[in-house]
């Protein structure tokens, strides 16, 4: 009974070192693994803190509503003498680089009939500059900004009374019998008092004009039809601020 007694204890004694053993193997290669995260962590770490070529690029752009990039223009109430329409966008240069800034035209809508479809941001301004007795303006105060410097890109229009000018008629326009049209040759303006309602678009074709108080009349009362009739502004514009790294 003595010699049974004794050889289960040594059973039980090799059992518990075989799971010492491998408990302490377990426990080696947890710790080993474990450490050779670590090091790989603080070479990942100091790889990015060590790297003097990464450049900060945060640029702002800021209206009454916060960030933005995409800018929607809604103008209404639109007639000779208005009040002068203006929106400021500010632009705030908080990178590590100078910054120079661009703009596109999206879309124009202007009287329910989109407009410009396919054509240049020149081409559009310098319509809205030049072929309507109103003034549509956009320019950056600055076409590039520094280091944590702001500057604004500003949305105008400008409607004025009795200015001495003739403008071309375009699409928009419809036949009045109460207008004089005029043609332009050589410089000069010259009434045509052959336009009928039935022929008005073929001599749309060939170049008409109007004098501004009558350009006035016309969109003036266009606007404040559409507008009444639909609740929609009466001119809609989606422009594009663009931002890009100075090198």
């Amino acid at each position: 009974m003595r010699q049974k007694t004794k050889l289960s204890d040594n059973s039980n004694k090799k059992k518990r070192r075989r799971k010492a053993i491998i408990k302490s193997t377990f426990l080696v290669l947890f710790l080993l693994g474990i450490n050779t995260f670590a090091w790989f962590t603080y070479i990942s770490r100091a790889d990015v803190s060590l790297n003097g070529s990464v450049i900060s690029w945060d640029v702002n752009f800021m209206d009454e509503n916060g960030a933005v990039k995409e800018i929607d223009v809604a103008i209404t109430d639109m007639k000779p003498g208005m009040i002068p329409f203006e929106k400021k966008i500010e632009i705030i240069n908080r990178s590590d680089v100078e910054a120079a800034i661009d703009y596109e035209v999206k879309s124009v809508k202007f009287l329910g009939n989109t407009l410009y479809e396919g054509e240049t941001t020149e081409n559009i301004i310098n319509s809205f500059e030049n072929d309507y007795p109103f003034v549509l303006s956009l320019s950056p105060e600055n076409a590039q900004i520094g280091i944590d410097v702001g500057t604004n890109f500003n949305i105008t229009l400008n409607w004025t009374y009795e200015e001495n000018k003739y403008y071309k008629l375009n699409s928009l326009y419809t036949y009045d019998n109460g207008v004089y049209y005029y043609t332009l040759t050589d410089g000069i303006y010259e009434i045509d008092d052959t336009v009928t309602e039935e022929n008005f678009q073929q001599k749309l074709a060939t170049g008409l004009y109007l004098e501004k108080d009558d350009a006035d009349s016309f969109f003036g009362f266009a606007c404040g039809n559409y507008e009444k009739s639909t609740n929609l502004p009466c001119l809609e514009m989606q422009l594009e601020l663009k931002v890009s790294q100075v090198n």
